[in-house]
């Protein structure tokens, strides 16, 4: 399996995914932090956005705007679908290059498909596209790695980089790091970091 055929494999798998992907809000307290940190009716960059559901919805139904961006055409099609008045990008996140500043920019469940070396790089991404006193917000891993797991049938690629290399490269992008929970149990296990652009 090529690390780079995520999206191909989340056009196959899409059925499974929207039927899997639980939509009880095991996210809700970090969702409500970056809620109640950035401005009401504020801007968030959804970076592997999947099928908007139930991350983007949240917002959606809290009066922020959306700007989704993910490289499944199938994802992005049953998120034009299901939320019709906002924006939605076919894109490799890696690749995006936006004429605008957001207050949140997340990549929930999305940045950890990104190598090694495609994750260092997209800080300078993270830096250039959110406003001063930003939230960010993305999982990884609990400890540097590749890991292959299977999704619907099919094996999908996972990278995470060391704590102190996270913490290196969210310092040299200017934020401060609010949260750094590894492993959260409340959370599926997902290692959640938000940070604040300084």
């Amino acid at each position: 399996m090529n690390k780079y055929k995520v999206f191909e494999v989340y056009d196959e798998i899409i059925n499974w995914f929207d039927e899997a992907r639980t939509k009880n809000l095991m996210e809700a307290h970090y969702l409500n932090l970056i809620a109640n940190t950035i401005p009401e009716e504020g801007s968030i960059l959804d970076l592997g956005c999947g099928t908007g559901e139930p991350i983007a919805q949240f917002f959606i139904e809290h009066g922020f705007k959306i700007t989704g961006v993910d490289g499944s055409q199938q994802m992005i099609a049953l998120c034009k679908q299901r939320f019709p008045n906002e924006r939605w990008i076919v894109s490799d996140m890696r690749n995006i290059q936006l004429a605008q500043q957001f207050d949140a920019i997340l990549a929930w469940h999305s940045f950890f498909h990104l190598d090694h070396d495609s994750q260092r790089k997209m800080f300078k991404l993270f830096e250039s596209h959110i406003k001063p006193g930003g939230v960010l917000a993305f999982t990884s891993g609990e400890e540097e790695g590749e890991v292959w797991s299977n999704n619907g049938g099919q094996e999908l690629y996972h990278a995470s980089l060391s704590t102190q290399e996270y913490q290196h490269l969210l310092a040299e992008a200017s934020f401060n790091v609010l949260v750094h929970k590894v492993c959260d149990p409340e959370c599926g296990e997902a290692t959640v970091w938000v940070a604040q652009k300084l």
